[in-house]
């Protein structure tokens, strides 16, 4: 062999080696990096033009695995919603409270009942009067403070539907970009390992909003389906999801519906964090309010007596007269708890419970008192697929009962979901990521390799100076 065909295998050694260095030492570096995949570099023999052996290295690729990536695309989505949800189910608990704990509409209608017993008992004391309409104030007020903040969590809901679909929408032109990057580089056989990775974190983007699926064409770009069969991505064309936030929300608003590239898809989007997030906007949360709804529109029913000399006070569509509460729409009210009050006749004159137009009638508060523990009928809402008849007390209970169940339901979905991801996520880490013992020594390797190469450059250098010695 001679000496320029020996000069050209080290000087091919050297590059591989320094090539495969270079890999070793990035993948060190982002070791840490969320969605950074093991890059790799193969090299084989070639034969070179000045005669011998050399090394060649080919382009860097990234170390995947198909199937355990679309488990986790999946189970990404899955663990999404359950926490959204959980998120969403906890503060509606909160609202609620827990029964016995001196904060829920059951305790205040306990206390509003052994009121309504005390004037029973003692009908003329216009201190029990007084402490009966402020036990009421103090009902109706709990109703109207539910009311709000089940509308305010809607609200949150609703902005939250608005920022995940700017999120989707962004995650989409990301891949969309990606694509055309990753086709034109893959023409010109350069590396795309770190695209792939982008385009990745911008797929588990789109994975938390909604259920998609994905395959890679020839060219290197993916295309985006949802779970429906709607197509998101195929290659640099992006479709849009549409949405328009509400604002002030009220039980009788009308909510925009979430479009894809112009048509309503709100229907089919029962999957991911949009997902649990309609369902909570258009059923829970409603379902809620029905069920409050039928709460308070009987309350007001078993609180009126024929003899209670309240005058209709015209703050809404039902005539509350002979009624202890008012500012309520029968009829057509979807959300009494809202306006629910005293009848603002018996603030004015607590005495009323007592005093009919004919005078003294203890049988006023006697009755009252006695329709708040009687049986009523309360038509399906929410959760209540069917009516019921039960007392007022026990149909607080359930209300506040089921609510907690399905809150704790939702944790416990929520850790499992959660768990599974990440026990999928470690298998993907373990095949795809980054082993810094498994780096390091074979960076050590690769290094000495190079200072192999480099001893046979300068032991060739040094050959040639000594025919150069000899010649001259």
């Amino acid at each position: 062999m001679s000496l320029d065909v020996a000069l050209q295998d080290a000087i091919s050694g050297l590059r591989a080696t320094q090539t495969q260095i270079q890999v070793l030492s990035g993948n060190i570096a982002n070791a840490q990096t969320p969605g950074y995949s093991r890059q790799t570099i193969s090299q084989t023999t070639v034969a070179l033009p000045t005669g011998g052996a050399g090394v060649q290295t080919s382009v860097i690729q990234r170390v995947a695995d198909q199937l355990l990536s679309a488990n986790l695309t999946a189970q990404t989505t899955s663990a999404s919603a359950a926490s959204t949800r959980d998120t969403y189910m906890q503060q509606l608990q909160s609202l609620l409270g827990q029964v016995g704990s001196n904060n829920s509409i059951s305790d205040s209608l306990n206390t509003f009942n052994n009121a309504m017993q005390a004037v029973a008992a003692t009908p003329e004391d216009p201190v029990a009067q007084s402490a009966a309409v402020n036990a009421g104030q103090l009902l109706a007020e709990q109703l109207n403070n539910l009311s709000s903040g089940i509308q305010n969590l809607r609200s949150t809901v609703d902005s939250d539907i608005g920022t995940s679909v700017t999120t989707l929408n962004n995650a989409l032109q990301t891949i969309g970009s990606l694509n055309s990057a990753i086709s034109n580089l893959s023409a010109q056989n350069q590396p795309i390992a770190s695209l792939q990775d982008q385009r990745d974190q911008a797929l588990a983007q789109i994975s938390q909003m909604l259920a998609v699926s994905s395959y890679t064409r020839p060219d290197g770009s993916v295309v985006v389906i949802s779970k429906a069969g709607q197509s998101l991505v195929d290659g640099s064309n992006v479709a849009q999801f549409g949405y328009t936030q509400s604002g002030t929300v009220s039980a009788g608003s009308t909510l925009s519906p979430v479009t894809l590239n112009g048509t309503d898809v709100t229907s089919s989007l029962t999957t991911g964090k949009l997902g649990a997030l309609l369902q909570l906007r258009n059923t829970d949360m409603p379902g809620l309010t029905a069920q409050l709804n039928q709460f308070t529109n009987n309350l007001y029913a078993q609180t009126s007596d024929v003899n209670l000399n309240t005058t209709n006070s015209g703050t809404n569509a039902t005539n509350d007269a002979h009624h202890f509460f008012g500012n309520v729409n029968i009829a057509g009210g979807v959300d009494n708890a809202a306006t629910i009050e005293v009848n603002p006749s018996l603030v004015q004159t607590p005495d009323l419970l007592h005093t009919a137009s004919g005078g003294p009638d203890p049988t006023i508060s006697a009755n009252i008192a006695q329709n708040l523990s009687n049986t009523a009928t309360f038509a399906a809402a929410g959760g209540f697929t069917g009516s019921m008849t039960t007392t007022l007390n026990n149909y607080a209970a359930l209300i506040i009962g089921q609510t907690a169940t399905n809150a704790a339901q939702a944790t416990q979905n929520s850790t499992y979901q959660t768990q599974l991801q990440n026990q999928i996520q470690s298998q993907l880490s373990s095949e795809t990521g980054v082993n810094l013992d498994q780096e390091l020594s074979n960076l050590a390797t690769y290094q000495n390799a190079y200072g192999a190469s480099a001893r046979v450059i300068s032991t060739i250098q040094t050959m040639y100076d000594a025919l150069m010695n000899i010649a001259s």
